[in-house]
């Protein structure tokens, strides 16, 4: 995966199948991580549509980070509107799942939006403080602090 590269007017990209294809399967990991499972793949369709009514994703300059933005706000605004059920109805008393990687999963949970979003691309996705803030629109000392909050609250959860 190249970071912030991807998806540009000009590319191999002839349509927006083509787009939604390439990026369909990151924005639903990303999504799943920042609303959970069950209204993950809602968020992307939410973002892809509303985009459409407006114009052409592959008239965007940067469809992948154009998008990873959008599904971002959108999972704010779904925060905003009540509580997430992160965990999805998921049982986890399961036998064999590895309690350490639970107690994990929590404490991730349990970060504020755009923190889990900066811990995501930074983490999993492989991007820099830097590249992650560009995805984010924010300035590059923004993305550092909320990676600085999110690691101290993950080590006061999970000591």
């Amino acid at each position: 995966m190249q970071p912030l590269e991807g998806l540009a007017r000009g590319c191999d990209v002839r349509s927006d199948e083509d787009v939604y294809m390439k990026v369909k399967d990151d924005l639903v990991r990303y999504a799943t991580f920042l609303v959970g499972p069950n209204q993950a793949e809602d968020v992307v369709s939410t973002v892809v549509l509303r985009r459409l009514q407006r114009g052409s994703l592959a008239d965007l300059a940067d469809a992948r980070a154009y998008l990873f933005r959008a599904v971002l706000n959108e999972a704010n605004g779904l925060r905003r509107s009540g509580p997430i059920d992160h965990l999805g109805g998921f049982d986890l008393s399961v036998p064999g799942v590895d309690a350490a990687a639970l107690d994990v999963a929590r404490a991730l949970l349990g970060l504020p939006v755009r923190q889990r979003a900066v811990v995501y691309l930074t983490y999993w996705m492989g991007f820099t403080t830097r590249e992650a803030s560009q995805m984010m629109r924010i300035g590059d000392g923004t993305a550092k602090r909320y990676l600085h909050l999110a690691r101290r609250k993950l080590r006061k959860a999970l000591s």
